[in-house]
């Protein structure tokens, strides 16, 4: 038998099984369902129904509780009356139920895609496609990771984790509730409803955290505003903030916009509560969506930022920046300079294995000297030896730094181990640039100021979404067109 290579491919075997298995189990257990009737007080009890559609198979009185058990007859829908009259007052009872009998028989109770007998089985076949899912992505992680913790990848893994994860637990909490509460699992349509509104609970949950990061944002930025002044960049904290407290609410918008327009979208069969729909559940799956990615760069971002790089080094590539005036090093990067000396002396300590500092940086416009070269004076400065220093001066951003450098070193050292030292905000998409390159190179973060830090993270993360912008719109198109999807057929439902 052929392996199965995909893990898209298997979750999509898996899926069609466990739904095949799913119907089959309804088939058989579905064409007979129990209705339990609160009929305390009540006595004179009749019940009117469609015979040709269903049975009456059994009757009888537990208690307060009136049972009835019915078989399916044949394909259509029935109302089971319910009728009778209190003991005390004399006054009419009344209870309207629907069945609907499908093909092969199956009976569901008030819904289309109502409870059904067997219906656990769609419940149990989507907790197991999720569990399989987070199980796939889990060793897709592992095995990110272990090619390089600074990957694109491993922000869309994490952040489809913690998700599917959040799903998981939710479909789980909603089958126990219902059991408990009412005897019966989740219906069809209300496990389809609980995947919809899946995103907008996500977020409502998050919403505590959501706002306490946005106080925390905002603290740091007015920090960041007075003394770096105001700019549009020193302001993103701000932005992001506001952004993320409002975001949650963005679904509730939908009713007022499409209201105020004139939609009907109060009409159970029109098309106006169908796109209702569709725009409530993209809106709020773009929003988790995006909350994920978040968490997986904040994630992703403090394990690159903490990480240390193995003792194995031959070269320690230092990513420039901004210098002064005076060709004398900014704080910023003097940190990153101070850092890889740093790692250096702990590498020689550990091992008493030397190695060579590649510094790296052209020069700009507004610069008096290229920033290699005001890096190398620094380096001097400190007592390192020219002849352990490896001057790359022609990049002039983060992608030509790593390149540039590393073509200088495998002139030196074809297998040459490098580290690579920056400030610990920039080390997960500069990792992330050098894995695009197939460039294998561990980095290593210099602190900066918690004011600052947190800006620039924000940065950084536009930055990723900014890189990786076409898999992310190959995500949302892909939500639209389950949205329209998932959304037809309920619409059909209804109108059945």
């Amino acid at each position: 038998m052929k392996k199965i290579k995909s893990p898209v491919t298997f979750l999509v075997i898996v899926s069609v099984v466990l739904m095949f298995l799913s119907l089959v189990n309804i088939c058989i257990f579905g064409q007979n369902t129990e209705l339990e009737i609160n009929v305390r007080d009540v006595e004179n009890i009749s019940i009117e129904y469609d015979k040709n559609i269903a049975e009456l198979t059994n009757q009888s009185r537990n208690g307060d509780i009136l049972e009835l058990d019915f078989k399916s007859v044949k394909k259509g829908k029935t109302y089971v009356d319910i009728t009778g009259s209190y003991i005390s007052s004399g006054e009419s009872f009344s209870k309207i139920c629907v069945l609907y009998v499908h093909t092969f028989g199956i009976i569901t109770v008030n819904e289309f895609l109502g409870r059904c007998d067997g219906d656990i089985a769609f419940s149990i076949s989507a907790s197991i496609v999720l569990l399989t899912a987070l199980l796939i992505l889990r060793k897709r992680y592992k095995t990110s990771m272990k090619r390089s913790i600074c990957r694109y990848a491993n922000i869309g893994l994490l952040g489809l984790m913690i998700f599917f994860g959040f799903m998981l637990l939710w479909l789980l909490f909603t089958m126990i509730y219902d059991f408990a509460l009412y005897g019966h699992q989740i219906s069809i349509m209300e496990l389809i409803s609980n995947i919809k509104n899946t995103g907008s609970l996500f977020s409502v949950v998050l919403f505590p955290v959501a706002l306490l990061i946005s106080v925390v944002i905002s603290g740091s930025n007015i920090i960041l505003l007075k003394r770096e002044g105001i700019s549009w960049r020193n302001m993103l904290g701000f932005f992001l903030g506001f952004f993320i407290c409002i975001a949650t609410f963005i679904p509730v918008f939908g009713t007022f916009i499409f209201s105020g327009i004139g939609i009907d979208i109060f009409n159970e069969r029109g098309l106006g509560l169908a796109f209702l729909d569709i725009f409530e559940f993209v809106s709020s799956i773009f929003i988790a969506y995006l909350e994920c990615l978040l968490l997986g760069t904040v994630i992703s971002g403090i394990i690159a930022a903490k990480h240390i790089p193995k003792f194995d080094k031959d070269y320690i590539l230092i990513l420039g920046c901004q210098i002064n005036k005076d060709g004398t090093l900014t704080k910023l990067l003097q940190s990153r300079t101070d850092r890889a000396v740093e790692f250096a002396k702990m590498q020689k300590d550990a091992n008493g294995r030397d190695i060579v500092f590649v510094p790296s940086g052209g020069q700009g416009s507004d610069e008096i000297m290229p920033e290699a070269e005001a890096i190398k004076n620094y380096l001097v400065s400190t007592g390192i030896s020219e002849d352990k220093i490896l001057v790359e001066n022609k990049s002039v951003n983060t992608y030509q730094n790593i390149k540039f450098s590393y073509n200088l070193i495998k002139e030196q050292n074809e297998n040459a181990n490098i580290a690579l030292s920056t400030t610990n905000y920039h080390v997960f998409r500069a990792g992330c640039i050098a894995d695009d390159q197939n460039i294998k190179i561990e980095g290593i973060g210099a602190k900066t100021k918690s004011y600052f830090w947190i800006n620039a993270f924000i940065r950084e993360f536009i930055a990723t979404l900014n890189t990786e912008k076409r898999n992310h719109m190959r995500v949302m198109v892909s939500v639209m067109i389950f949205s329209f999807i998932l959304e037809f057929f309920i619409w059909y439902c209804r109108n059945i």
